[in-house]
């Protein structure tokens, strides 16, 4: 049984193809212009005016005519094949003028595309190349026939994946091997694409294969596979995690953020070894000093200060000491006053 996927690359190749039709309309005008040029009207003419005979292969037809003066005679094979060859001749001739003067008309009307032709040639290579998404998987035709009691693979795979392409109105279709799974088919015949393709993975025009999105910034393909590879191998045994901001095998999920972090068993997740403080600052881990340095903080009133020494906002006017702890001060923007409360 074949297994064909929908594919399509129309959503990461959105600018190229925009910048392409504009690349074909740019050059539709500049087409347009030098077809209603003088210049082109006059090899127009002068194509229409090209012979596709002339006195000479008149001649020459008659003179292959007149060796057959009558029903009974019959002329010698080498001067029929004389005169034919001549006849050929001249007709290579005629036809090498209007081929000459097509193409200086086909020359004239592209005249000053030659930057957009070459652009358009690279964005088409750059969305070809562009690789697709799988969105749909399906079940198609058997490429096995049995007759006799023997069985034959017949490849129509480029037939079929035209047909689901055409009737299933999608961008693109390739055919897939269930069987195939890293670069190995399971039942030893021959490996398709490297992978069997779910919805959400990834088809490589350049590789021919199918491939899962890439899981880390840091994991890289392994051409024989097409599966995804950390940066060191996971140890083995117990149920390891990959953590990207460390670049290391962790034996508990979460993230951690920085090599000494400890795990929280409660919350499920990494945390640091000393709680951030919790005073409105903002604080950034230290790896080295094992710390959190402080980085800023938000002013409680567009008046205050912000005192580079005791790292506080600090009122335009200090805050009168209270003789009584029933008396309370709140500062009150508009006056820029503290008010006995």
């Amino acid at each position: 049984m074949a297994y064909y996927a929908h594919i399509s690359n129309e959503q990461y190749t959105v600018a190229d193809r925009a910048r392409l039709e504009e690349a074909r309309g740019e050059k539709d005008v500049i087409e347009t212009a030098n077809r209603a040029s003088d210049e082109y009207a006059d090899l127009r003419e002068t194509y229409g005016n090209s012979p596709s005979t002339s006195e000479t292969l008149e001649g020459l037809q008659s003179d292959l005519n007149a060796l057959y003066p009558d029903i009974d005679s019959e002329p010698a094979q080498e001067d029929i094949d004389a005169v034919n060859d001549a006849i050929a001749a001249e007709k290579e001739v005629l036809a090498a003028a209007q081929e000459l003067a097509l193409a200086d008309m086909k020359a004239k009307e592209v005249e000053g595309t030659e930057a957009l032709v070459t652009e358009m040639a690279a964005l088409e290579t750059s969305i070809a190349n562009t690789p697709y998404i799988v969105t749909h998987a399906a079940t198609g035709v058997d490429e096995f026939t049995s007759s006799d009691g023997t069985t034959t693979e017949i490849d129509n795979t480029l037939y079929w994946e035209g047909w689901y392409r055409h009737h299933g109105k999608v961008q693109a279709v390739r055919r897939m091997s269930y069987n195939t799974q890293g670069g190995v088919h399971k039942l030893g015949g021959t490996p398709f694409r490297k992978n069997y393709a779910g919805v959400g993975y990834m088809y490589d025009p350049v590789r021919d294969a199918f491939y899962t999105a890439q899981p880390y910034a840091s994991w890289t393909l392994n051409e024989d596979t097409c599966y995804w590879e950390a940066p060191t191998p996971s140890p083995e045994g117990m149920d390891w995690h990959w953590n990207e901001g460390t670049l290391e095998w962790l034996d508990k999920p979460g993230s951690k953020e920085f090599s000494n972090w400890i795990y929280d068993e409660d919350i499920q997740n990494w945390i640091p070894p000393i709680p951030q403080p919790n005073d409105g600052c903002i604080y950034i881990w230290n790896q080295e000093t094992t710390e959190w340095d402080f980085v800023t903080s938000t002013s409680p009133y567009p008046s205050w200060i912000w005192n580079t020494e005791t790292k506080v906002w600090e009122a335009p006017a200090p805050k009168p000491d209270s003789d009584s702890p029933l008396t309370q001060y709140t500062w009150n923007e508009e006056t820029l006053t503290w008010e006995e409360q």
